[in-house]
């Protein structure tokens, strides 16, 4: 990688001996984590704000490099596998991506990267607090922001390992004695951690953006902020079905016009968007998202593009949609057409003009407009839908039935997050909708739908080391 990359490796790798980068990339059981060599490493890394900074950036960095946010072992890929999204065009050719294109039916063919490296990133997070809260000598602002940070992200973390695996260990410390006997925690336990820790990070947060060093004000939104934690709590209590609680956490994103506000389909993705709440930064000049790189096809589809739309996706704009143009791309290969996600147009070359996405406006519109039509608040459920429609050049809807606006909220979340984040896939699992809906997707794919491919397996290696970790059903 290029020089920025470099220093951010050496700075994590020389300054701190808890392992907290080499644990990026260690193959090893996720609890499997040493006992730590010298305290006088942790305390030097949390004595300075620069290298105590320098942790939590790492994450970020190693998430805008893969798993499990991004390319082709990110939650986008293969949650769009396993979902009605995305087809897979490299049958029996790359296997750790065929058991996603197989519904994850297949554990043997399932690689555990997205369980891995997860833990991994919260064992930092969780490093991260500890010696943050030990330290004397930091900037009393530096610390505050930073314990957001770990706090946040810890959070959102173990929010896709509980939507994906179910049950999981819920993981709050870095004592390598307590992780390698952990075992899975309620799906309630949870999120009981990720609600606390999220209200906490909202109120430790910045509510403008950081820079690296923490104490500058910057226009780029690649940390997150108090904005960041309303937008995933917003997320969480729709998924617990606390209307109230979402319709608030949305609303205060929405209200805050001066800094966000829905922008062309074209400019949602770039460095500059509005409705951008929460970016990843790049870290190679001339790579401007491993999205991009993946998605986008230039030939036919082949191993470092291996899927394309499905046309399940592609029949669900209504025909004046403008994302169906705007945020879809077409290949005609000799007569053969492919259609692929567009909403990164860029993969490599300078200057970098895209960031990959986390959060955006248009999911919290789509929140509130979700949490309000259950709320019995129609009338502005249909607003907050139609603002979105509108931006998509379609009319307003004037759906005045509670259960068919809902399924228009729902519908409208398919064609606005497609391969985003896993949007889809999660939203059929919390609606009860999987099983009818991925039957017949199954069958286009080649295979059967069984419900218990709605949670992923756990990683056989580590319920082999912990007999504390049981398996999910049917694998």
């Amino acid at each position: 990688m290029k020089k920025k990359l470099n220093t951010i490796k050496h700075i994590l790798f020389t300054l701190s001996g808890l392992a907290l980068f080499s644990g990026l990339v260690s193959c090893k059981k996720f609890v499997d984590i040493s006992a730590p060599q010298t305290r006088l490493v942790q305390d030097n890394v949390y004595a300075v704000d620069a290298t105590a900074a320098g942790v939590l950036t790492g994450i970020y960095t190693g998430l805008n490099l893969g798993s499990p946010a991004t390319g082709q072992s990110g939650i986008s890929l293969r949650a769009g596998l396993s979902s009605d999204e995305l087809t897979y065009q490299q049958q029996s050719f790359n296997t750790q991506l065929e058991g996603f294109y197989l519904n994850a039916l297949n554990a043997s063919a399932t690689d555990a990267v997205l369980w891995r490296d997860s833990y991994r990133y919260i064992n930092i997070a969780n490093t991260a607090l500890e010696g943050l809260n030990s330290s004397t000598t930091l900037t009393p602002a530096v610390k505050q922001q930073l314990t957001g940070e770990a706090l946040f992200l810890r959070a959102f973390l173990h929010f896709y390992l509980v939507n994906l695996f179910g049950d999981v260990p819920l993981v709050t410390s870095s004592d390598y004695r307590i992780n390698n006997s952990i075992s899975r925690s309620p799906t309630q336990a949870v999120y009981e951690q990720i609600l606390s820790d999220l209200k906490a990070a909202q109120g430790l947060l910045s509510t403008d953006y950081r820079a690296a060093n923490i104490t500058t004000a910057t226009l780029d939104r690649v940390r997150p902020n108090q904005a960041a934690a309303s937008a995933l709590l917003a997320r969480v209590y729709l998924y617990l079905g606390d209307w109230a609680n979402a319709e608030i956490q949305s609303g205060t994103l929405i209200s805050n016009t001066s800094t966000y506000s829905l922008t062309a389909l074209n400019n949602v993705f770039l460095t500059e968007s509005r409705e951008a709440i929460w970016q990843l930064a790049g870290v190679d000049e001339n790579l401007n998202t491993l999205e991009g790189q993946l998605f986008i096809l230039n030939g036919p589809p082949d191993y470092d593009h291996p899927v394309s739309l499905s046309n399940t996706l592609l029949q669900s704009f209504e025909p004046s949609d403008r994302r169906k143009t705007d945020w879809i791309g077409h290949l005609d290969d000799n007569g053969t057409e492919y259609y692929y996600p567009n909403k990164y147009k860029v993969s490599f070359g300078t200057p970098v003009t895209e960031q990959l996405t986390v959060l955006r406006l248009a999911e919290q519109y789509l929140i509130r407009a979700e949490a309000r039509a259950q709320l019995g608040k129609l009338s502005q459920s249909r607003d907050d839908l139609n603002a979105v429609r509108s931006r998509a050049g379609l009319l307003p809807t004037a759906e005045n039935d509670q259960q068919n606006l809902l399924k228009l909220i729902y519908h409208e979340r398919q064609v606005e997050l497609f391969t985003e984040w896993g949007h889809r896939w999660l939203d059929l699992k919390r609606t009860g909708t999987a099983d009818a809906v991925m039957t017949t997707a199954s069958t286009a794919k080649g295979t059967s739908w069984k419900t218990t491919a709605q949670l992923y397996p756990i990683p056989q290696t580590d319920i082999d080391r912990d007999a504390n970790l049981k398996q999910n059903s049917g694998y």
